[in-house]
Order: C-alpha cells, then structure tokens, then sequence
C-alpha cells in the first residue's frame, strides 16, 4: 500500500476556474522531521575524542577526483556506454521521484504494446486524489488523458497523476502495476533496486543505486527517445494551473533536456540529468546533495567533465568497405 503523507508541496489540487494561476511544483516527494539529527551529530562529536578517531575511515571510491559534495555519483556516455565517473555507485539510496522514470517506462511499454492510447481515459480514485506530496491539479472521479498524465509525471512530479495510472494499469491494484516496475528493473540489471510505489514517496525497502539509475535512464531513452520533448518541457497547466518543472538544468546548462528530479528526507536532493552536445549524450547520476543548489552544481561539473571526456575519446577507426563482389554474369567478354 502507498504511504500517504499530509504534506503538500505548492501546488493546487483544484481549478480555479479563470485564467492560469501559476504554482511552483518542486522536486519534493516528501518533507518529515529528522528527530535522529541531533542524536547522530551527538554521537560524532564523541567519536572524535573517543578511541575510535584514531581509525581513519576509507575514503569513498571517486574515479575522475572531483570531489563532489553528494552521496552518490555515476557519469556514462549513453552512446558508448563508457563510465567517465562513479563515486559510490552501488550504495543504496531512495530514489524518491527518480522513481517515475521506470513508471513512465512501464507506462510507455504498454503504449507501444497497444494495451493504451494517449486518448485512453485514466480515472482519478480518491486514493489518487488524497496522495501527498508534488501532484498536478485533478479531481475525484474525473477521466484524464493518459497523454495528460504522462505530462504531468514527467513534468510536474505528479504523484497523484502515478497512482491513477498505476491503478489503471494494475487493474485496480497499484501493487499489481509495481510488479511490472520491479520485473522491467530486473530485465535492465538494477540489482540494487527494489520498488514499493510509483511515485517514489517513503517506504520501508526502497532503493536503488546511482549506477542502477543509470541503467534506467539508459534504457527508457534508448527505448522511447522522443520522451524527451516532454521531460525538456519547463512548465505544464492542466485545469488552469500552471506547475514548473524541478530540473533547473533546463534551459540552463547547455544541452540538457532531461530528465528526472526528486527528494525525501532519506536520502537528500537527486537527478538524473541527460544532456547532448553533437553526437555525444551524457547521462548524469548524482543521489544525496544537501540542497537544489549543490545539485545543480555538482550535475554540471559532472557534465563538463564528461564532455570533456567524450571530446578526448579516440575517434573508432572506420571499417574498410568490403569489395563488391562481382557475379559472372557481370564479367566483360572481350
């Protein structure tokens, strides 16, 4: 069963009837307070005087050296798949709203297996309607679009907009459409993942890894590439509510046009960034950052490390054509 949480972000669950109000949707799935903070930052200042500062802790694996202030970190070259950067790649982190990112996949599938269309109706349980955290704006018992709802997952976060279409697709059972999320990552070797949810929201055992991420990322643009014209999209307005995308990379790092955001106190700020200059497309990991800010920074240097990387690349030596081969018939008689 989902975990529902009472917190809501800035966003607004009705239509207001004239105009477009504007909202700002963030990238939080969920807020709570962290009462073990203080007992842990105690615990710290003991260990220092205590006998156990005398052992000196292993330095967390960081190929490339820089340095990055975040949990986790893993940079690949999506068309080479060659690994430019990897700082604790397989250490289990929620991967909150990154979550949506195997819905969408899921989602997506049963599109190009004829089980949907972009004008089949999702309704909205109340179930749907009470689920907190980022949502776009719909109503109890209303039909949307699913080319709506993939707009609104993709775009605005919606956490309500993933358990309407989990509902639909699990037929009337969202633990039904998280099944098919946990087979899809384990076809695409996510080994450190497992999935309780749709949409990333709190709950016991689950995970997954900034490699496994990447995995994902790799598979679902390799699979449907043309999701890219949503997930690059910095606002959506359904019902006369405009919601802003949370990947502040738009229109701000050049080349980025993907991909997913999200947070829970768990873990800290994610992304999982994508962005192509010439032929070359990165795809960018970065779990655990303190804040948007640090996100953002660290997903940049990380891409102007990997471009760095992907220009200094040897250039793959073409194949010689093969001779044609001649048939007798082709051959001249004097």
């Amino acid at each position: 069963m989902l975990l529902l949480v009472s917190w809501q972000s800035g966003t607004v669950h009705a239509a207001t009837g004239h105009g477009v109000k504007n909202t700002h949707t963030t990238d939080n799935t969920s807020k709570s307070k962290n009462t073990g903070q203080s007992k842990a930052s105690g615990h710290e200042k003991k260990k220092r005087h205590g006998r156990s500062s005398r052992h000196k802790t292993a330095a967390p694996e960081d190929a490339g050296g820089l340095n990055l202030h975040v949990k986790s970190a893993f940079l690949m070259n999506m068309n080479t798949g060659k690994v430019y950067y990897s700082l604790n790649p397989d250490e289990r982190i929620p991967p909150a709203s990154i979550t949506k990112v195997l819905t969408l996949f899921v989602v997506r599938d049963a599109l190009a297996q004829g089980k949907i269309k972009e004008s089949t109706p999702i309704p909205v349980s109340s179930l749907a309607i009470r689920t907190g955290g980022s949502t776009m704006s719909l109503y109890k018992g209303e039909k949307v679009p699913l080319s709506e709802i993939i707009k609104g997952i993709s775009v605005v976060s919606a956490n309500n907009a993933c358990v309407a279409v989990a509902e639909y697709l699990g037929k009337g059972d969202s633990r039904s459409f998280v099944g098919m999320m946990n087979a899809k990552a384990k076809s695409l070797g996510m080994s450190r993942s497992t999935f309780r949810n749709p949409n990333g929201l709190p709950a016991n055992g689950q995970f997954s890894s900034a490699r496994d991420i990447a995995k994902l990322s790799a598979g679902y643009l390799k699979r449907y590439p043309e999701s890219l014209a949503i997930h690059s999209m910095t606002s959506h307005t359904y019902h006369g509510v405009a919601h802003h995308n949370a990947n502040s990379l738009l229109g701000r790092y050049e080349g980025a046009d993907g991909l997913k955001t999200g947070f829970v106190c768990a873990s800290g700020y994610n992304i999982t960034a994508t962005a192509k200059r010439g032929n070359t497309r990165l795809i960018a990991v970065v779990m655990g950052a303190r804040n948007p800010i640090i996100r953002e920074v660290e997903t940049s240097r990380l891409l102007d490390f990997g471009f760095a990387q992907a220009a200094s690349d040897p250039v793959p030596a073409e194949k010689a054509p093969k001779p044609a081969k001649h048939s007798k018939h082709s051959k001249k008689h004097s």
